[in-house]
């Protein structure tokens, strides 16, 4: 079997470095830090504001390379939601606190931030299983990962002492924090106007690439039109700057631009889907159907390395129809196992393992992968099966090639070693 040459798409950890490259001063009082998950810094005579913590392995260096600029005590913590790279980091910036003998910053959030916390502990084997999954963790691992050695939440995570519903304003020293709800990848989202220094902090209501609607590894109801509406917002305060939850900071046209031509992304999304969706077409015609506009293909802040199209489209689907997919086999199926037994039997096992072989011969691994799972879930032959798996690492490693969707390459990567280590084991 050939050694696997295809690099992981990985965020997080290993982004430590680069991401302290985009550290940038919006003013001489508001900072911002780069990590997986920026954390903006606000400087008054009343100590110290911090909008989000980035992941926790990121958090204690973004802690370091603030402390090497001021030692004011922290007044408050705002996360702007609660996914673990915006969240995750609370509890290191409360033990700077706690070392330093100064009382307990309070920590504000949108209401809904702890109901995602309980249900982050709630499905905590499952979130990790799926991080791992998405974010590459999975890959080079086996498949011997036990996800119950330790919590998804770290056991310092702060619950916010603080909530709002729609909106709160509130002064430290002689710096104004307008905080505004918004639903978008998340229903807890807050983005954070400062007026005297005319900046938005905007978490992930604003970030390069194209808006993850519709992950396939995550709670799937995610809010198009919401998001759209929370950037539109954000436009129209013109703002100088704006910190995204990932990413440079952002300076007013660019910033105006992105928030504009993504915000109409996503209502021309709505507009597609819904529109096919009320003339009777199920999702498969759908995702056929709705293709990038050419305007929009060349555009970086809407590639797809984290969103894609059809994440959006299947996801503002899910939003609003059922599962049913228009098949009525699909409705009560019967298991793969014995649909493809039935195939293998009327095609034969060679035929099947020649003609996936041949597809990906002629460059198209995905028609091959849909036949070689009839193999690999249908017969029970070792020797067969052994050579079927091999052929479906092959065919998978091709497919995550032609992949720039990070989420959707990592899956085929792993699934692709697990193919091979099951072959060897065979």
């Amino acid at each position: 079997m050939a050694t696997r040459d295809i690099e992981v798409t990985r965020w997080g950890s290993n982004q430590l470095i680069d991401a302290a490259m985009v550290d940038a001063n919006v003013a001489p009082d508001l900072w911002m830090f780069g990590g997986f998950g920026n954390v903006a810094v606000a400087v008054t005579d009343a100590g110290l504001v911090i909008i989000d913590t980035s992941m926790r392995n990121h958090a204690k260096q973004i802690v370091a390379r603030m402390r090497a600029r001021t030692k004011a005590y922290i007044h408050t913590i705002i996360l702007t939601h609660g996914h673990t790279d915006h969240a995750g980091g609370v509890g290191i910036f409360l033990k700077d606190a706690a070392d330093r003998g100064d009382r307990p910053p309070h920590v504000i959030a949108h209401e809904l931030v702890p109901v995602r916390f309980d249900r982050y502990k709630m499905t905590s084997g499952h979130q990790l299983h799926m991080n791992m999954v998405q974010y590459g963790g999975a890959i080079n691992q086996g498949n011997k990962i036990e996800y119950n050695d330790r919590p998804f939440l770290s056991p310092d995570i702060a619950y916010p002492d603080i909530t709002y519903k729609d909106g709160m304003t509130f002064k430290v020293g002689e710096l104004t924090f307008e905080l505004h709800h918004s639903k978008g990848e998340t229903d807890d989202n807050t983005w954070v106007y400062i007026p005297e220094r005319k900046t938005v902090v905007a978490g992930d209501a604003l970030k390069g690439g194209m808006p993850n609607i519709g992950n396939p590894f995550k709670l799937m109801l995610r809010y198009e039109t919401e998001w759209a509406e929370a950037m539109e917002r954000i436009a129209g305060l013109n703002p100088e700057y704006v910190i995204p939850g990932h990413g440079p900071l952002l300076k007013k046209e660019k910033a105006r631009e992105i928030c504009l031509e993504q915000a109409a992304f996503l209502r021309w999304c709505h507009d597609e889907v819904i529109g096919l969706m009320n003339r009777g077409y199920w999702l498969e015609e759908i995702l056929g159907k709705v293709k990038m506009p050419e305007k929009w293909a060349s555009k970086g802040y809407l590639a797809e390395g984290y969103g894609c199209l059809n994440f959006v489209i299947h996801g503002i689907y899910n939003r609003y129809g059922g599962w049913y997919n228009g098949h009525p086999a699909d409705l009560l199926p019967s298991r793969r196992s014995e649909i493809a037994a039935e195939v293998l039997k009327l095609s034969g096992v060679k035929n099947v393992i020649d003609e996936a072989r041949q597809l990906l011969s002629e460059n198209n691994p995905q028609l091959a992968l849909h036949l070689i799972d009839y193999v690999v879930d249908g017969t029970n032959v070792t020797t067969m099966r052994k050579e079927a798996l091999i052929l479906r690492s092959q065919i998978l490693d091709a497919r995550a090639k032609t992949m720039t969707n990070g989420m959707v390459k990592n899956t085929l990567l792993r699934d692709a070693e697990a193919a091979e280590q099951e072959a060897k084991n065979l």
